[in-house]
């Protein structure tokens, strides 16, 4: 999991950003952290404080290891720190995979374009590049000793340098880097929906144009109804012919002998649903091992996204929610060391009081006291 991560001069953050994910000791609601990592976190923040920039630069990796990946573009021309002179934005990440303690780093001038990059494992150096000196690469990696060692003009990232050009060796570091690798293909970035009913994602190509695609061919349509029934959307879904799209199949609202077309129908808050319901299957088979879920409730009840966290919290994969909903701001729900405050810095709510915050505490209240 992702144990820690920095950012600098990306997009709003100037100067050195740090969001520290260690979990601290706290007896219940253990399934929220694992191994001294929080598990399932919640970002509260003032609009336009970063909440979205963060969660953008913590699937940054996933943009320059993956093919084709889906991305916003806006990150075209907005990717580097306008109000700094820096011409590159620079990220640390620091992992734990299987007790491994891994550091990656590196500067990209633009999404896909790396000036420096530096993996290490256990402390060691694995790889290493800085195109601002030199075009040569460290590689330390068995199996890996017949690559060309000059990169030239390429700003490829090394680690998908390696990944695509050679079978490595079966080593105890190979091995991890192979999980690390994993990891961040699996990294993403949603939010419901955008002017066009579509949910906007960056991360990996999903394979799919249309989310109810996806519904229809893993046959999770009735899951997919009992899903949103036990949401409180009293309804009966259906697969059939759709001859106003070009894949034929759609997702129908059955009301008998009449059958409406899902999302030509649905209220924002169900279109909300829907999409959440996609990544959720994702999230739970294993496909997706990070998720940053921006403003995750925006078009919900408050009693609906307690419902939601409900479920992610079930999940193994690694979840970081934003939300302005302090109603789910719980202890019944998460604990104090996963409810953190984005403001310019960011800390998790038990750095912002003097308590000693226990199970008994109201963390609304508490949150609310501080904001006033």
């Amino acid at each position: 999991m992702l144990r820690k991560f920095s950012v600098k001069n990306y997009r709003n953050f100037s100067d050195w950003l740090c969001f520290d994910l260690t979990s601290q000791q706290y007896e219940f609601n253990e399934n929220a952290v694992s191994n001294g990592t929080v598990r399932h976190a919640m970002i509260y923040g003032p609009n336009g404080g970063g909440k979205t920039n963060l969660g953008l630069a913590m699937v940054d990796p996933a943009l320059h290891l993956t093919d084709s990946p889906s991305l916003f573009p806006s990150l075209d021309n907005n990717y580097i720190n306008g109000s700094s002179a820096a011409s590159i934005a620079e990220f640390i990440f620091e992992f734990r995979i299987d007790g491994t303690e891994i550091v990656y780093s590196y500067g990209k001038k633009t999404w896909n374009k790396l000036v420096y990059e530096h993996l290490s494992i256990n402390k060691s150096d694995i790889l290493h590049i800085d195109r601002r000196e030199s075009s040569l690469a460290n590689i330390e990696l068995k199996g890996a000793e017949h690559l060309k060692r000059d990169v030239g003009d390429s700003e490829i990232s090394l680690l998908k340098y390696v990944k695509n050009n050679t079978i490595l060796d079966e080593t105890p570091t190979n091995n991890i880097f192979s999980k690390l690798l994993s990891f961040i293909e699996g990294m993403v970035f949603f939010r419901s929906l955008n002017s066009n009913n579509k949910g906007e994602y960056v991360g990996k190509d999903i394979g799919v144009k249309r989310l109810s695609q996806s519904i229809i061919e893993s046959d999770s349509i009735k899951d997919f109804e009992k899903f949103l029934n036990d949401a409180g959307i009293e309804c009966s879904l259906v697969v059939g012919t759709d001859t106003n799209n070009s894949h034929g199949k759609s997702i129908f609202f059955d009301f008998g002998e009449l059958k409406l077309e899902f999302g030509a129908v649905a209220s924002t808050g169900t279109l909300s649903l829907g999409i959440f319901y996609f990544w959720w299957l994702r999230l739970k088979n294993g496909e997706v091992t990070f998720a940053y879920i921006d403003e995750f409730d925006a078009f919900y009840h408050h009693a609906l996204a307690s419902t939601i966290v409900e479920k992610i919290i079930e999940l193994t994969a690694q979840t970081i929610m934003t939300t302005h909903n302090t109603g789910v701001m719980s202890n019944d729900l998460l604990r104090p060391d996963c409810y953190f405050v984005l403001d310019k810095t960011i800390s998790p709510i038990t750095a912002l009081t003097d308590k000693e915050l226990r199970k008994a505490h109201n963390l609304e209240k508490i949150y609310k006291g501080l904001s006033s």
